[in-house]
This record gives C-alpha cells, sequence and structure tokens, in this order.
C-alpha cells in the first residue's frame, strides 16, 4: 500500500533526529541558551517535529513557538503529540482557542497556525525562524525576504535538512542506466515546480541556499551536512527506515510513470527489483543535504 505523508513524516523522525549536522545543532542550541526568550516560528512545521525537538532540548528560558504548515489535520496531529510529551514530562498544559500554555518551568506557549506560507504575517517580530526539510519546495529569495522582515535585529535562522542534488541508491541495481535516469528525471520535476511563477530551492537548494543568504542579510554561522543514510543495520532496519525507503521508491517511481516518458515494462522490472532488496533488507539510500545556521 503507498505510504500516507503523515506516516511518511512519522517514519522519518528518527532517520532525521540522527542525520542533523551535530555541530550545527549544537552551535543552534547553544544560541538559543542565550536568548532571554525564544519567540520562534516554524515553517512546514508538518506534525511537529521541531516542536518535539525543542519541547527536548532543556531550554531554561520562556518559549513561545508557531508551528505554520498549510495542513491543519497535520499541525492537529503535532498539537496532540505536543500535548502528550508535555505530560510526559510532568507539565499539565492548559488549552485556549488550540493553544497550549504552561505557565512554569519555563513558561512555554505553542501555536498552531494553519496558513499558507505566503500568506503568513506573523503577529509580533520573532527572534528564531527555523525550516526543517521545507526550502526546497519554496522560491528561496522569497522566503529569506520574508524571513528577514519576521526577525528582530540579531535573529536566528536554523535551516535543517536542505536536499543538495545527490541520491544513491544500494546495491547497483541490476538497470543502473535507467535507474539514473529515473533519478535524473525525479531531480528534473523539482526544479520544473513553479510556487507564484517562481522556482523553488528545488534539487539543490542546500548550496542555492548557502549562496542566497549574505545578499539578505545573513551571517553563516555554521554549515554541514546533513545526510541521510537509509541502510540496513545488523540485519534489519532501524525504526522507520524501511517505511521511508518505501515512500522514497513510490515518489521516484510514481513521478516516472506520471510522466509517461518510461517503458512500462522496463520501469516495472525496476520496481519489482527494487521492492525485492527491500523485502530481503538490503535495500539502501544515501541522499546529500544541509544544515545552515
Amino acid at each position: 500500500m503507498p505510504v500516507s505523508f503523515a506516516e511518511y513524516l512519522e517514519a522519518k523522525f528518527d532517520l532525521d533526529e540522527r542525520s542533523l549536522n551535530r555541530e550545527v545543532r549544537e552551535a543552534f542550541l547553544r544560541a538559543l541558551h542565550g536568548l532571554a526568550e525564544i519567540r520562534c516560528v516554524d515553517v512546514g512545521a508538518g506534525a511537529g517535529a521541531t516542536v518535539r525537538r525543542l519541547l527536548a532540548g532543556g531550554l531554561a528560558v520562556p518559549l513561545v513557538l508557531t508551528s505554520l504548515d498549510r495542513d491543519p489535520l497535520l499541525l492537529d496531529a503535532a498539537r496532540d503529540d505536543a500535548l502528550r510529551q508535555l505530560r510526559e514530562q510532568g507539565r499539565e498544559p492548559s488549552i485556549d482557542a488550540g493553544e497550549l500554555h504552561v505557565a512554569t518551568g519555563p513558561a512555554t506557549t505553542l501555536r498552531f497556525a494553519a496558513c499558507e506560507f505566503q500568506d503568513y504575517r506573523p503577529q509580533h517580530p520573532c527572534n528564531v525562524v527555523t525550516a526543517h526539510a521545507f526550502l526546497d519546495m519554496v522560491p528561496l529569495a522569497d522566503a529569506l525576504g520574508r524571513f528577514g522582515t519576521w526577525l528582530e535585529p540579531g535573529g536566528i535562522l536554523y535551516a535543517t535538512l536542505n536536499y543538495d542534488g545527490d541520491t544513491t541508491l544500494l546495491p547497483v541495481s541490476d538497470d543502473a542506466a535507467f535507474e539514473a535516469t529515473l533519478i535524473e528525471h525525479y531531480h528534473e520535476t523539482m526544479e520544473r515546480r513553479r510556487v507564484d511563477g517562481l522556482a523553488i530551492g528545488g534539487a539543490f537548494s542546500g548550496r542555492r541556499l548557502h549562496r542566497l543568504l549574505p545578499d539578505h542579510g545573513f551571517e553563516i554561522l555554521a554549515c554541514g551536512s546533513s545526510d541521510w543514510s537509509i541502510t540496513p543495520w545488523l540485519g534489519g532496519y532501524r525504526a522507520g527506515d524501511a517505511v521511508c525507503l518505501q515512500a522514497l521508491l513510490d515518489m521516484i517511481g510514481g513521478e516516472a510513470q506520471r510522466s509517461g516518458l518510461f517503458d512500462p515494462g522496463r520501469l516495472g522490472r525496476w520496481r519489482e527489483e527494487r521492492q525485492r532488496c527491500l523485502r530481503e533488507r538490503r535495500l539502501g539510500l544515501i541522499a546529500h543535504q544541509l544544515d545552515l545556521l
């Protein structure tokens, strides 16, 4: 059965957690601990991965976090998960108009805004923006311009898992040349997408973001790779890795099928081969990504 987007987001949490660049993440957490209070907007929040990480980050200062996503059902899942996590920490939140509030240890307010990214306007300046696996899907210059108006001077942007143009499947396919054309086509579909007529970050969002940040008034404090390594481990797969692999095969094969450019028989044989590798716990995938602070 196809993997739903919500299932994919949940499955990849542990994968993302081990893939985040440690040095960039440590620099981000040090910066947060240096603030008197954190007023953060998390763009493309999905099911709340950043909420989960910040609540588990041992922060000792007040936190106001707005999770922004176009999908209200994903935000409902993020709210439910945050409620569970706070209760597990012994912090019973109050709920007011969909917001979660904790008055003590430290004061925390969690807001959930179901809105298109292009339409969002924060009520007050923030001092932190987070963007996790999101900036490949929006026009980069436009996004950085918006962040510049949202953030107060000296504000922090933490942009993680920015895809950067390289995916490798392991072991080498029986039809390696065909697989290479499938992945190239998959990249081309990213490159062709437009939002309001503007090109998005696309298949090379990591390097493009690195180049554009200084032009929009940002100083790069830390940068490092956050590659996905979804490979068999001691004869099996870790946590949700098998679900992630299935979803990624569906994405690559689905784009090829919808295009009508590939021989159906050859595409079917490729799918059968890769599904067999997955069932036998031999399939792996490496994807190159960048984190930037």
